[in-house]
């Protein structure tokens, strides 16, 4: 029998290009000395019951450029609004001036790195950025006086009216979510967090008069909006028909033009939540890029495409 001199492929014992050995590393992601810091320093904290802030999701790999940008966010915003001194180091430091001495570069990584640790911060700090294990999720821990909705509301509208890019504060981050209360995510906990929070903003079941309650006592319409990672006890309906049974019938649901939302967010064993206003959905959810993207949309349609010249103009400027 005739041969082309090729060896056949042995499908049992070769490796095609899909059966190559795993060389390790790190997925392609160059890490430097100053961001595996970073990054031991914010694992070392982890996400309590009680706790209050605010979700933050950003591109993938991008962790630790979506931690910078949200840290210098925090830092100007909470001096604004609430007067706080979070002393958010710039974290950015460690990744510029890559010509500088080594010595000069392993000294700012030893300083940032210390004023990273945990036991180098207030107890009672403002901000707290915590690492989540899963990827493209962040929770800033905040702490009184900040308010994480009206903090998460006022980032978002100066995004939305960011028509310049050299307006624009970030890159890498996607969507910010407020939380004012987190509880175990059992039954019992989501009832728990549930009373806390929507006590302020509907008259509840079985629960004080209309006169007494010490949020709006106004009926309104409302929406329920959960959303469930890494978690499978509680199920999507059921969260939805269990908050809502906890509602008078005073108010309606709306799920077209609500005048308020009731934000869940379901998460391994924890369980937080708040209640936004009818603007949410106008504000892209809070979404900082597509916010961005709709100002820089609006900018260049306000623009509009050059007006071609008239006939007339044309003869004229084509003669010599």
């Amino acid at each position: 029998m005739e041969t082309n001199g090729k060896r056949k492929h042995d499908a049992s014992g070769a490796r095609g290009p899909s059966g190559k050995r795993s060389k390790g590393g790190n997925q392609g992601k160059w890490k430097t000395p100053s961001h595996n810091a970073k990054l031991a320093a914010i694992k070392g904290r982890t996400l309590e019951v009680g706790d209050m802030g605010f979700w933050v999701t950003c591109q993938r790999h991008k962790e630790m450029r979506a931690a910078d940008e949200i840290l210098s966010l925090c830092d100007e915003y909470g001096q604004k609004l609430f007067g706080t001194n979070s002393g958010v180091a710039d974290s950015a430091s460690g990744d510029q001036d890559q010509d500088q001495d080594p010595e000069d570069i392993e000294a700012a990584i030893e300083k940032e790195l210390a004023a990273m640790k945990p036991a180098s911060k207030p107890k009672d700090a403002a901000f707290d950025l915590l690492k989540m294990n899963v990827d493209c999720v962040l929770f800033m821990r905040t702490r009184a006086p900040v308010d994480p909705l009206a903090l998460v509301r006022e980032i978002c509208k100066d995004a939305a009216v960011a028509k310049d890019r050299s307006l624009w504060r970030s890159r890498f981050i996607n969507k910010l979510t407020p939380i004012t209360a987190t509880a175990k995510a059992t039954e019992k906990g989501l009832e728990d967090v549930a009373r806390k929070v929507l006590a302020d903003h509907f008259q509840l079941e079985g629960g004080e008069t209309e006169e007494a309650v010490g949020g709006e006592s106004h009926a309104c319409s409302y929406a329920i909006r959960p959303t469930i990672r890494a978690h499978t006890t509680l199920k999507r309906g059921d969260v939805i028909e269990k908050v809502a049974n906890m509602i008078s019938k005073q108010h309606k649901v709306d799920l077209e033009n609500p005048d308020k939302v009731i934000i869940i967010e379901i998460f391994q064993t924890f369980c937080g939540m708040s209640v936004v206003g009818r603007d949410w959905e106008a504000m892209k959810r809070y979404n900082i890029h597509e916010l961005y993207a709709a100002a820089s949309k609006l900018a260049a349609d306000s623009e509009g495409p050059e007006k071609p010249l008239a006939e007339e103009e044309v003869k004229v400027a084509s003669k010599p």
